[in-house]
């Protein structure tokens, strides 16, 4: 044990002696985190700022309206034109300059249901416009709503007829963008840290030297990959720290804080989740660090990890995919660092359940620890190279 803390100490002594890698450790993970937050924040705001510049005043026209229309074709703000040139009109709304155009037949009557002639009433309009086709689909809608009918339906105007949870729709999106950021984070930290601590030595000639002292291979494999989870740690709390930060500003940014605000027992959870899907990365990457000659090697094979945050951090925000992932059920939680993924989203989407997180705090745990031991497996093969 203490030939572990020994190398420990010594792989950290030299980490925070390196002003560069405590950038990284400290700062990196929660710039990456909190700067994509405030990016998509900053996205959202420039696209309703734009579109309530492009949101321009009505300019549309109607001729031979009769009185019981004024009511309703002023709060569509359509008003009458000033003579009846038909043809002038229509060249502005084919023009774009004037957006809708109404006429009238000049013997527009109401008839019953079931009449053998009805007035037809002509509606201009302009598709390529966007502000031309939404009022004539609100045109449309009010006229219908005039027309004789033999029943009503949605008129109750204090009732909210659409039930489509907005709130939801937002916790789903966060659950495709958080995940995938605070992983991606702590990769880059780990993985150059990890490549370096047993490829670098490798590749420097440095291993041998570590090979041929009395301390176990084991323990030396043991040492470095604490000192690479400690790391881990640090990098994890800076990424969690951006998360936490910058979720409820995004939220805000789309307009909802309904359903989007955690306790301190979820925000827990999250950072358990951060932390040991980071522990298994970092046992992957020193797989790959051990197995490979050099640094080149090591993260030129290390990156295939980023398929396994994204690809399903992605497909969860698809419909149809999102469908499968849940009919997994349990088996999402004994995936090692997809189970993370996975009760991330479950926390932001406020649909976890206790089970579920101890099942992915244990998977995780043993992974790791299954991980450091075929480090160290790996570490009693290697051999001393000469030269």
């Amino acid at each position: 044990m203490r030939d572990i803390i020994t190398v420990t100490k010594k792989e950290i002594k030299a980490f925070f002696g390196d002003k560069a890698i405590l950038l990284q450790m400290f700062l990196l993970p929660f710039i990456i985190v909190f700067g994509y937050g405030m990016l998509m924040t900053s996205m959202m705001n420039s696209q309703k700022e734009s579109a309530e510049q492009l949101d321009k005043p009505v300019v549309a026209y109607s001729i031979n309206a009769p009185e019981e229309f004024s009511d309703a074709l002023s709060a569509l703000k359509i008003t009458p034109a000033s003579d009846n040139d038909i043809e002038k009109y229509k060249k502005q709304v084919k023009d774009k300059e004037t957006d809708l155009l109404i006429v009238f037949p000049d013997d527009f009557k109401m008839s019953e249901p079931g009449a053998d002639q009805l007035s037809n009433v002509d509606i201009y309009y302009n598709s390529e416009k966007s502000n031309s086709m939404e009022l004539f689909s609100k045109t449309s809608a009010v006229f219908t709503t005039m027309q004789p009918r033999t029943f009503s339906y949605n008129e109750d105007a204090d009732t909210d007829y659409d039930l489509f949870d907005s709130a939801s729709m937002v916790r789903k999106m966060l659950g495709g963008i958080i995940p995938l950021m605070v992983f991606m984070a702590v990769y880059l930290v780990c993985m150059n840290l990890a490549a370096n601590s047993i490829a670098g030595d490798k590749e420097k000639g440095f291993l041998n030297t570590l090979l041929v002292t009395p301390i176990k291979r084991g323990n030396l494999a043991a040492g470095k990959s604490l000192s690479i989870l400690i790391v881990a740690i640090i990098a994890s709390c800076s990424a969690f720290i951006g998360m936490a930060v910058s979720m409820p500003q995004l939220a805000k940014s789309m307009e909802l804080t309904e359903g989007t605000q955690y306790s301190i027992a979820e925000y827990m959870i999250l950072f358990g989740a951060v932390v040991t899907g980071a522990f298994v990365l970092v046992a992957l990457l020193l797989i790959f660090s051990t197995l490979a000659k050099d640094v080149k090697q090591a993260t030129t094979l290390s990156p295939i990890l980023l398929f396994v945050i994204m690809i399903p951090s992605l497909m969860s925000s698809t419909e149809g995919f999102s469908e499968s992932i849940e009919k997994l059920g349990t088996t999402n939680y004994l995936i090692p660092v997809w189970n993370s993924v996975k009760m991330i989203q479950d926390v932001i989407k406020i649909d976890y359940t206790t089970s579920n997180v101890c099942t992915m705090i244990a998977v995780n745990i043993a992974a790791a620890v299954l991980g450091v031991f075929i480090v160290g497996t790996l570490f009693k093969r290697e051999k001393i190279v000469n030269g």
